[in-house]
């Protein structure tokens, strides 16, 4: 090969590839808010960002694939785990986690700053990024038709999709709080004192840590079937 003609290959490659990025970029900031849903984006979601960043989270977990490997890709966490669970864990982490093997730090945030960086990771659970997360994606889909259309879900994932963040079935979820399997056959409350436990825990055993789940009665029923029928 000459060393014209090595000159050609190279312009030719730099220039086409240089036109291709370009594209990418301008396609992406034409459909932005297709994909990340920019105008939901509100002061209480950057001030979760700030939360984020200040507590230096990212040195643990990732966020779209960006940061550290030791705990759980937080990108989907919204719907693996919901509100109520997500602040009890980042306020709580020594008592939620203390049968785990894996730890995490009290890194001391507030109440408020809690309830910021839930409105971060609602903004982050819901931009369009090819399903990823994959392994959480069964997750938001549960999460997301469970109380508007339970009947096209199947029942373990509305079960996974609201208590996997903490609870395991069929090797499926996070043995954190226990298997479903396990808890069943040790569990002696009926379907009411089932459901109001998951609704409000502490007004059935006053020594529990769970937090109040973000379900409705009806999706609680479904849980609370689908627990009792493995006994």
């Amino acid at each position: 090969m000459t060393l014209r003609n090595a000159r050609i290959i190279f312009w030719a490659g730099t220039l086409v590839s240089v036109a291709i990025f370009a594209w990418l970029t301008w396609d992406f900031h034409r459909q932005e808010e297709a994909y990340a849903h920019t105008s939901k984006i509100d002061d209480r979601v950057v001030a979760g960002k700030k939360v984020w960043h200040k507590y230096n989270c990212n040195n643990c977990h990732t966020i779209l694939g960006f940061g550290g490997y030791y705990a759980p890709d937080m990108t989907k966490a919204y719907y693996r785990l919901g509100e109520s669970n997500i602040i009890s864990i980042v306020m709580q982490p020594q008592e939620i986690y203390r049968d785990s093997f894996r730890k995490m730090p009290n890194l001391g945030v507030t109440e408020a700053e809690a309830a910021d960086l839930v409105q971060f990771l609602h903004w982050t659970a819901n931009i369009e990024n090819r399903k990823w997360p994959p392994q959480d994606e069964k997750y938001v889909q549960a999460a997301r038709l469970r109380d508007e259309q339970p009947e096209k879900v199947r029942k373990t994932d509305i079960v996974l999709g609201a208590c996997g963040g903490c609870h395991s079935f069929a090797n499926q979820g996070r043995d954190i709080a226990g298997d479903f399997g396990e808890l069943a056959r040790d569990l002696d409350y009926d379907r009411e004192t089932l459901v109001r436990f998951m609704l409000d825990p502490r007004s059935v055993n006053s020594d529990s840590s769970m937090p109040a789940q973000n379900i409705t009665p009806e999706t609680a029923g479904i849980i609370a079937d689908f627990i009792l029928s493995l006994r």
